[in-house]
């Protein structure tokens, strides 16, 4: 086991303690973890982080997670997604906010399984305008969107990127009809 996946083991056992705290502060501080936790599932059960943070009603974990790119849709070997998860712990309007930030399974705007790829979403009116930092590679169609450094992009209200048809960014076309684009003009 390499030393990147032993610390991912030790993140998932303090998740599963209830240690959001902790894990949210060390997330914060190495992005790498923070993207590689957001990915993750253990073995046997399929649990993910995610599915963990719905359990014990941690609605800022659950936001971190998938602005990362954990899939709301991710099931258990139970068949189990975190918002039944939250349901079956009594967080219903954490279960409710879960299903509401789902962008579809099988749809262009699923997250993707590598940690390096940020997400993407459909979810235009939410849209706040950023600009890229770095170069970004984003998630869509099962492909990938490229935004340069200095581009400027939308983020939905969990700070995934916002993709329109055929890969749009800037803005992405089909945000409310197009209302962004007029306001642009």
């Amino acid at each position: 086991m390499s030393e990147l996946q032993s610390v991912i083991e030790k993140a998932y056992q303090a998740a599963k303690s209830g240690e959001w705290d902790r894990l949210l502060s060390e997330w914060e501080n190495s992005t790498v973890l923070a993207k590689r936790c957001s990915r993750y599932s253990k073995p046997g059960s399929s649990w993910s982080f995610l599915h963990q943070a719905a359990y014990f009603g941690n609605e800022q974990a659950c936001r971190a997670l998938i602005g990362l790119g954990a899939s709301t849709e991710a099931q258990t070997h139970d068949s189990l997604t975190p918002a039944e998860i939250a349901a079956q712990k009594g967080h219903h309007e954490l279960a409710t906010f879960l299903r509401n930030a789902s962008v579809g399974r099988n749809t262009l705007w699923e997250p993707p399984i590598d940690p390096d790829v940020l997400p993407s979403s459909n979810r235009w009116s939410e849209a706040t305008e950023a600009r890229a930092s770095t170069e970004l590679f984003v998630a869509y169609g099962g492909g990938l969107v490229r935004i340069t450094k200095g581009s400027p992009y939308f983020t939905d209200s969990l700070g995934r990127v916002l993709v329109g048809w055929h890969g749009t960014f800037n803005p992405p076309c089909g945000m409310d009809g197009e209302s962004m684009l007029s306001r642009k003009a």
